[in-house]
């Protein structure tokens, strides 16, 4: 009997440990709801800079990939702004995420059967907001000659249905052009498209995007499942991965193989906060317009 009681004291005890515990908690989320305080993201660790990137300009508050977005990125506290590139069927490189039309744009089909001249026909803004319904399809080359250079330009160069032949071939002599070699970096899921421009030594820094790697096992994905480490990409300056699998150890497994790391895509403030704890190098955000840097 004596055993009996104890036990119901002790469960008592731990019931009444969880309440207080639970109501404690429901506080601090009231509290929190309450608060019309915004958080600030830091991007200053240990006297390192970390680098905030505009994900396809500042999409938060603008369509994808237009120049609207990119104008509203450059006005941004982002220090690069990230786009994606396709190729059309005549061999012009235009900015857009998907390799078809039908999300963004009141056209239909794959970038690659139809030439500039028929996209550019195009509304790729108001399907975001209809004061934005002018919005056409921008060019890689409209893009540079907008940025120039004020702030950097993270290219990713994509794939259709097939690899687009002479893409970075193209993308390169673009920046030759306008001399944005300095203030480009290009970037891409696609190892056959950054041996291209690796084995054609094309002088413009490069960053290998992943999705994540498992820990502890030489095992990774990007377009695939993948096996080994990332020592092929010695000639890249970044491994890119989803923020979900940017831990702190697989931070520091990548500066110890002597890469960068720009995680995408985070836009919650605390959750930035914390990758800039665990030491990543950049943050590529949908909400570059909306947050209050410390």
């Amino acid at each position: 009997m004596e055993v009996l009681q104890l036990f119901f004291r002790m469960r008592l005890y731990k019931d009444s440990y969880s309440v207080l515990w639970s109501g404690l908690f429901l506080v601090s989320l009231l509290w929190t709801g309450c608060s019309n305080t915004p958080e600030k993201i830091r991007l200053i660790n240990q006297k390192r800079k970390v680098m905030l990137a505009a994900h396809r300009g500042a999409s938060e508050v603008a369509p994808e990939n237009t120049l609207a977005a990119i104008q509203k990125a450059l006005d941004s506290p982002a220090d690069f702004i990230e786009i994606d590139i396709h190729q059309t069927l005549d061999s012009q490189l235009v900015v857009m995420h998907d390799a078809t039309l039908d999300r963004t744009t009141n056209g239909e089909g794959a970038i690659s059967d139809l030439p500039l001249s028929a996209i550019k026909k195009l509304d790729a803004g108001s399907w975001f907001k209809p004061e934005f319904k002018k919005e056409k399809v921008p060019t890689l080359e409209e893009v540079l000659q907008l940025v120039k250079g004020r702030k950097k330009l993270l290219i990713e160069l994509k794939k259709g249905d097939d690899f687009y032949p002479g893409m970075p071939h193209r993308t390169i002599a673009l920046l030759q052009k306008y001399h944005a070699r300095s203030w480009c970096v290009l970037q891409s899921f696609h190892d056959e498209i950054l041996q291209e421009i690796w084995q054609n030594e094309y002088n413009v820094p490069t960053h290998k995007l992943i999705v994540g790697k498992l820990p502890m096992l030489p095992v990774y994905f990007d377009v695939s499942l993948r096996f080994g480490y990332f020592d092929k990409y010695y000639r890249a300056s970044a491994i890119n991965a989803h923020h979900y699998f940017a831990t702190r150890g697989f931070v520091k497994l990548v500066h110890n193989a002597g890469f960068k790391t720009f995680v995408w895509t985070a836009d919650d403030p605390s959750e930035i906060n914390k990758l800039v704890d665990r030491g990543v190098d950049g943050i590529i955000t949908n909400a570059v317009s909306s947050l209050i840097v410390q």
